[in-house]
């Protein structure tokens, strides 16, 4: 066999491969020989038609055969031979052959850049400063407060203002159409609230228990109840009672009800501490993606395109769950998808270059995951889902999850390596 390996760039090689003519007429004879023990060929009884009318009649399905087998067992060979770490099946091109000479053809495909990464040790990066405002400590209990807030039926005869909560019954129906209306003996309406239609907060306001009030609603054309979408509903509505909401005081009181506290500043401490844990773990997440961020800009080498087009189909499949958990259908979307497919590019790439970086990393450093730490990365997924551990273990066991479970807290041992070997700058 000869086989000669261009280099096209660093990641992109082609391999001109030529295999002797003896193994290929070897190879064709081993393959006609098989075809003819089933072949069917007029004249003959099935399988009992001689070889080399065999490979007369299907020469062309014989070759597709040879060329099948062939072709990426020398590439194999070549590839071994050069100790070549390639990262995806190749390409066959310029396939030639001719009766009697030897198999040419080329191999086209990518390898693993050849790294050289001397700095990822010392590399500068700054602390982040965590610190946890007043007012923050003050939404977190306003919050608590809404929490414990109770609806209170109003007593007195006054007319519907904002925030009230509303106990209607209604009748809607369709104008211009024969669609069966839409009624409820019991519906809660929050006046004012964004996710109550304009129509109903108008004209609410200001009307009182026992009232009747008819209106209309026009639905616009994309309105998510497709019954709706687009039509004309006229409302018959009666308004039954009115509650609000009634807030609990910023108190010991509302503290005790939240757990193990006797005063509101215990309960303001725990506050602060949950507030600083989460900012400083938000922090140290940071710290460590402008770590890697430096050491992809400061460690330049070609990245295959095969893995960029990867990175980039996960990249746009993760964006297209997100809109679809949003309840956002991508397709009726305005946007420019060549452009978004061209923005997320950019990043799959340094995606992929820091992929690289952190593997030859944590190759040099002989990181590695021990089965201790994979149980007890399984004894949280399933503590924090909720779910069996052996169900868990099961999930990951199937195609390629727990690679990918190993993956992760290799990453992550990675960074821990990195974060503590940078020189960490402390803001002044």
């Amino acid at each position: 066999m000869k086989a000669e390996l261009i280099d096209v760039s660093e990641t992109k090689k082609n391999l001109d491969i030529e295999i002797p003519q003896e193994v290929v007429d070897h190879e064709i004879m081993h393959i006609a020989r098989d075809f003819a023990k089933k072949a069917r060929v007029p004249g003959f009884r099935p399988g009992k038609a001689p070889v080399q009318v065999v490979k007369t009649r299907y020469r062309d399905e014989i070759m597709s055969e040879v060329l099948h087998h062939l072709l990426p067992k020398y590439f194999d060979n070549a590839v071994e031979e050069r100790k070549l770490e390639i990262v995806h099946s190749p390409s066959f091109e310029n396939v030639d052959y001719e009766n009697g000479q030897s198999l040419k053809f080329k191999a086209v495909f990518e390898v693993y850049p050849q790294l050289i990464i001397s700095n990822y040790t010392g590399v500068p990066v700054d602390a982040i400063a965590v610190t946890v405002e007043d007012k923050e400590i003050e939404e977190s209990l306003k919050r608590l407060q809404e929490e414990g807030a109770e609806m209170v039926p109003v007593e007195e005869r006054r007319p519907i203002r904002e925030s009230d909560f509303v106990d209607i019954s209604f009748e809607g129906s369709f104008e211009g159409s024969d669609d069966p209306p839409i009624k409820s003996d019991k519906a809660t309406v929050e006046v004012g609230s964004k996710t109550t239609l304009k129509e109903f907060t108008e004209n609410l306001t200001g009307a009182g228990a026992g009232d009747d009030k008819a209106f209309n609603v026009t639905y616009r054309e994309d309105y998510p109840e497709r019954r709706l979408a687009g039509k004309t509903v006229r409302y018959q509505v009666r308004i039954e009672s009115i509650k609000e909401k009634k807030l609990p005081e910023i108190n010991d009181e509302l503290a005790q009800g939240y757990g193990d506290y006797q005063t509101l500043d215990e309960l303001k401490a725990k506050i602060k501490a949950d507030i600083e844990k989460h900012k400083r773990e938000h922090a140290n997440e940071k710290m460590r993606e402008k770590l890697l961020e430096w050491l992809e800009d400061n460690n330049d080498f070609e990245v295959p395109d095969t893995l960029v087009q990867r990175q980039l189909e996960t990249r746009l499949q993760r964006l297209l769950r997100d809109l679809s958990r949003q309840g956002v259908h991508p397709e009726r979307l305005d946007v420019d998808w060549g452009k978004i497919r061209e923005d997320q590019k950019a990043h799959a790439v340094r995606d992929v270059k820091g992929s690289l970086i952190m593997e030859y990393v944590a190759e040099a450093e002989n990181i590695e995951v021990t089965d201790e730490e994979v149980e007890t990365e399984i004894d949280a997924i399933a503590n924090e889902t909720q779910r069996p551990i052996e169900k868990v273990r099961e999930v990951l066991t199937r195609d390629t999850g727990l690679d990918r479970l190993k993956g992760q807290i290799r990453n992550r041992k990675t960074l821990d390596f990195l974060q503590s070997k940078a020189q960490v700058r402390v803001p002044e």
